[in-house]
């Protein structure tokens, strides 16, 4: 993700932009949109007329969607009203509201295309509530509104309409509308920049699929070498020209005699100085290793012996418990599951301790010593690095310090293990649950069954697994780098595309004094037809939108006088299209004509101002020769219909109840002056 000023804002500044082509808020593109819906359990569906089995696409779908085209989409379960006005059609855009995180905002959109209903094997599409379905304008090419989005999202351009909770963004989704700005071609160049487009990116794509599927397969090669690097394989020929080294079981007995000497010798110590005795370590003798069910131990080749962890160490310790609340220039590091990352200390993030309130020697972290992470998630718990720092630090309580007998095992063979694929199946068959949260109990790791060859072959070991990792690295550098590259090559066509530079505009194709429809018309037409509800033509005395009408009114409330430019601006606004051209702008001045000849406005000289904000100031004359202009003689009307009817005549967007109130004396008026027949609900004009 970079600046969207790079790539974006070149073309873009008054003035450069293609000739023909306009710039347009996606706001003013879109017909329909509307929040997507999760649903229930598809086997809901069974006996239940009511409910329809669909496929949700949900953000998961987002990232292989070039590829996958939505194969993976939930199956679920929505009512069948929901369903008509949620159903993904061609050429819908789904734009993802709700998700990402730290380091991937919001904003993607991916189009629904024939391949993508192909694959839903006629099911249904629709969109998780954590997205939006939006239609554009039949006249505006979708595929081009989705490279267009593509762009400004790779480039940055949508991060402020997000907002961040802990782990999750949200998109502003009204402000996305009326703010993201698109530069708009003629209609016909929209569909020749997209099929262009596409050529250059279609290599591209396969590309950086190609290079998304490595870091994967890198993954399996790591794994697979620890696997061969514990099971004896990957030193094997090794092995075989070494002389027969002495095996582990003897130094094993001589490290058991020596702990065992050192306590003694302790314990006297304290004695003669009388002092309390130290705690019995728990490694002066061997304990029997335990693979948990349905794990099978591990092999030990010929030469190696399978031994307890607990057999291998000094001693395994708890960290501290304790507030990180000091700073780095007066406190002491402590490490916590954090700071276990891919195998290794990460110090990016560290806080802090006051070391008044702790014994730091007891806690302090050694070189060599094994960090155990005891307590996290279900998917990292039991998760483990040496510390190889220069850096004074003490290690919180969600970790446990393994400190190794380096006579015995050396401790990145060992930290290695643990993180095998052997030793993380251990963690999760190990581990107990809570709500969110996982621990291993430190009496099941002492008991964790390690393959133990000679101290010899374990640094062989080490340095072949360091080798070969060093080589997977090298190659994610490369793989990085060339995703890079291809990620700004893909930007750079888009980039080009939305400048015009892919294709002949239609200006040149119609060549020098040639007639072709510009942009600008076409979002005239588009904005016409948005501020013109269904069945509303061109106002021509009787025939006017109620809607404009209603928005002339509200325009003038309070507002004082203005000019007719002032009035016809403010409508157009209220009525969602800020940008209109000639025919728009006529077809609203004639909607102010009619709204003067109603008394909605009125003339002040070269001025506008509100007529009658109040209905109780329109006088009873003047109703009743509206409600003879509404309603033929000798024919029964209902009341609250025609009061309706006048009501929306002059402007207004709902009646309340001094409306009714008003029409119900003018009717009694009327009636007395033999203009009209009450009844109880009805009224027939004489």
């Amino acid at each position: 993700m970079t600046s969207a000023v790079s790539d974006w804002e070149i073309g873009r500044r008054e003035g450069e932009l293609p000739e023909g082509w306009a710039e347009t808020t996606l706001e003013e593109l879109v017909v329909h949109a509307l929040g997507g819906e999760w649903g229930l359990e598809p086997g809901e569906a069974e006996g239940n007329p009511d409910l329809a089995r669909v496929r949700v696409i949900r953000g998961t779908e987002f990232r292989e969607w070039s590829r996958d085209r939505g194969v993976t989409a939930a199956e679920r379960a929505i009512k069948r009203t929901s369903l008509e006005k949620r159903r993904l059609a061609l050429g819908d855009l789904v734009i993802e509201i709700s998700g990402g995180g730290v380091g991937q905002p919001v904003g993607r959109a991916l189009l629904i295309d024939e391949e993508a209903l192909r694959r839903a094997g006629g099911a249904p599409l629709v969109c998780s509530n954590f997205c939006r379905q939006v239609r554009v304008h039949r006249e505006v090419d979708p595929a081009y509104v989705h490279l267009a989005l593509t762009l400004r999202y790779l480039c940055g351009g949508l991060d402020e309409h997000q907002t961040q909770t802990t782990n999750l963004r949200n998109l502003n989704f009204s402000k996305f509308l009326s703010d993201v700005v698109l530069p708009l071609p003629p209609r016909a160049e929209q569909g020749r920049i997209v099929e262009k487009a596409r050529e250059l990116i279609g290599p591209v794509e396969r590309a950086r699929s190609g290079l998304a599927r490595l870091p994967e397969i890198l993954r399996r090669f790591r794994q697979s070498v620890l696997t061969a690097a514990y099971s004896g394989e990957l030193t094997a020929e090794w092995r075989e020209a070494q002389s027969k080294p002495e095996p582990l079981a003897e130094r094993l007995q001589r490290a058991f005699l020596t702990r065992r000497e050192a306590w003694e010798m302790a314990c006297a110590e304290a004695e003669a100085f009388d002092r309390r005795a130290p705690r019995r370590p728990k490694s002066l003798e061997p304990i029997p290793w335990e693979a948990p069910e349905p794990l099978e131990a591990p092999d030990a080749p010929e030469g190696w012996e399978l031994v307890a962890l607990q057999d291998l160490t000094h001693r395994v310790q708890c960290g501290l418990s304790l507030k990180a609340d000091a700073t780095a220039r007066d406190g002491v590091a402590m490490l916590r599951m954090g700071n276990i990352q891919g195998g290794r200390i990460d110090a990016a993030d560290l806080k802090y301790i006051d070391p008044r309130l702790v014994d730091v020697p007891a806690f302090r972290v050694r070189r060599g010593d094994i960090l155990f992470n005891r307590t996290n998630s279900p998917e990292l718990v039991g998760k483990a690095a040496v510390f190889d720092l220069d850096l004074e630090a003490v290690f919180a309580s969600y970790l446990v310090r393994v400190e190794c007998d380096e006579r015995l095992v050396d401790s990145r063979y060992l930290c290695g293990w643990i993180n095998s694929p052997w030793g993380r199946r251990w963690a999760r068959t190990v581990r107990t649950e809570s709500v969110s949260q996982a621990n291993i109990n430190i009496s099941r790791l002492q008991a964790m069954p390690v393959p133990a060859p000679p101290l010899a072959e374990q640094k062989e070991i080490v340095r072949r697994v360091a080798e070969l990792f060093a080589f997977a690295e090298r190659v994610e550098k490369r793989v990085a780098v060339a995703s890079e590259r291809s990620e700004n090559l893909w930007r750079t066509i888009l980039a080009r595309a939305l400048r015009g530079e892919l294709v002949p505009t239609e200006a040149e194709l119609a060549g020098e004094g040639g007639v072709f429809e510009p942009a600008s018309e076409l979002l005239d037409r588009i904005g016409a037809e948005r501020l013109a509800a269904p069945g509303d033509g061109v106002p021509d005395g009787e025939d006017a939108s109620e809607r404009v009408l209603a928005a002339i009114r509200q325009a003038c409330w309070g507002a004082g006088e203005m000019s007719r430019e002032e009035l016809i601006r403010k409508v157009a606004a209220r009525l969602g299209s800020p940008r209109f051209g000639k025919s728009v702008r006529a077809w609203l001045e004639r909607h102010v004509e009619v709204a003067v000849a109603r008394r909605i406005v009125a003339r002040e000289g070269e001025t506008l101002r509100g007529a009658t904000p109040q209905f109780g100031r329109y006088d009873y004359k003047f109703l009743m020769v509206t409600l003879e202009t509404l309603a033929a003689p000798g024919v029964e009307l209902e009341k609250e219909e025609l009061v309706r009817a006048l009501a929306a005549y002059l402007g207004y967007g709902q009646v309340t109840t001094a409306i009714r109130e008003r029409m119900e004396r003018v009717f009694q008026w009327a009636a007395q002056d033999g203009r009209l027949v009450v009844g109880e609900r009805w009224i027939t004009l004489a």
